[in-house]
């Protein structure tokens, strides 16, 4: 709680009496990463077109300049600290199935011919290249090992059609 004070300027009690102790204040950060979280994907998906959901979903989450640093840090902080916490690491396991249904339905709905198997696996390993790519943008200068890794999961998206 201190160290939280000190980087926000202000003294400790203050932060106490605003925020409480160390407990209130995570599920404070939780519920608001959450929620920004969630209405991020939502609005993400209200704005793709009709036709080649999946596709341009992929632009937009292998784009640099849609991701949210410090949402990044604090997804990577809370999952850390999942560690030790299983109510956090509850919490965050709904996160990312919540991300993950979401993306599965997105293929689905572009290929629905497609084995529901092989769509659980190109979801899977393009949430998974999305997460690692994602937790790396804070070190900069990532742009091939972005352009390759928006390329791995195309792969994965085009496998699908290949699978009718």
């Amino acid at each position: 709680m201190a160290k939280t004070a000190e980087m926000a300027g202000l003294a400790r009690p203050l932060v106490r009496h605003n925020v409480g102790n160390r407990e209130e204040l995570l599920e404070a950060l939780v519920e608001r990463f959450l929620e920004r979280t969630r209405n991020s994907m939502a609005t993400m998906i209200s704005a793709l077109p009709a036709e080649h959901k999946s596709k341009t979903a992929i632009d937009w989450l292998f784009d640099p300049k849609f991701s949210d640093p410090q949402l990044v840090r604090v997804s990577n902080a809370l999952i850390a600290a999942s560690c030790e916490n299983p109510s956090l690491a509850a919490r965050m396991l709904v996160w990312l199935n919540d991300f993950i249904t979401r993306l599965d339905e997105l293929l689905a709905g572009d290929f629905p011919d497609a084995d529901p198997a092989k769509v659980a696996a190109a979801t899977a390993g393009i949430a998974g290249i999305y997460f690692n790519i994602e937790a790396l943008y804070p070190l900069g200068d990532t742009d091939v090992l972005v352009a390759a890794s928006k390329r791995a999961a195309i792969i994965l998206l085009e496998s699908l059609e290949t699978s009718l």
